[in-house]
């Protein structure tokens, strides 16, 4: 039985290591925005529970000017933070959509060679299979021929005399 080889093997593994590198730049990318999605997030909910408990306080109690002014520019600058980080994402997106788009197309010229491979093992499998039948059934032809040669033999003898 003769072993399995693919002529493109080392060149699928050159595709596999091409697609991890880009996924290894989609990740960078991915990881920018993870961290701008996280503080805009934090930026958000900061502002609405400062909001809320503030707005709680007003209800009972009577606020000075100045800590009102300085709450509203408080939440303004968080406002600020906020729309800072959902504008450095979208600087992000395209970005992202190039890392994205190029991994895909990394991930497909490998699964191309795979399948080309997958489809060479089937075809190495199955001329496998046929030489073992092959094989076989000449082992069986051969088992069997002494057999009808000894029977022939066994026959003559018992009518020769």
């Amino acid at each position: 039985m003769k072993k399995f080889r693919f002529e493109l093997e080392s060149y699928l593994k050159v595709k596999k290591a091409k697609e991890q590198q880009r996924l290894g730049e989609l990740a960078k990318v991915m990881q920018k925005v993870n961290v701008f999605r996280e503080q805009e997030q934090a930026f958000d909910q900061q502002y609405n529970s400062m909001l809320s408990a503030e707005r709680d306080k007003f209800k009972v109690t009577t606020v000075p000017i100045t800590r009102l002014k300085d709450m509203y520019d408080y939440l303004s600058a968080l406002r600020l933070r906020k729309d800072t980080a959902l504008l450095r994402i979208s600087e992000l997106e395209p970005e992202l959509a190039e890392k994205r788009n190029a991994y895909n197309a990394a991930r497909k010229d490998r699964r191309v060679i795979e399948i080309l491979r997958e489809k060479k093992w089937a075809h190495h499998k199955s001329e496998v299979e046929k030489e073992d039948i092959k094989f076989m059934d000449e082992f069986n032809q051969a088992r069997s021929q002494p057999e009808s040669a000894s029977m022939r033999a066994d026959s003559k003898v018992h009518r020769a005399p």
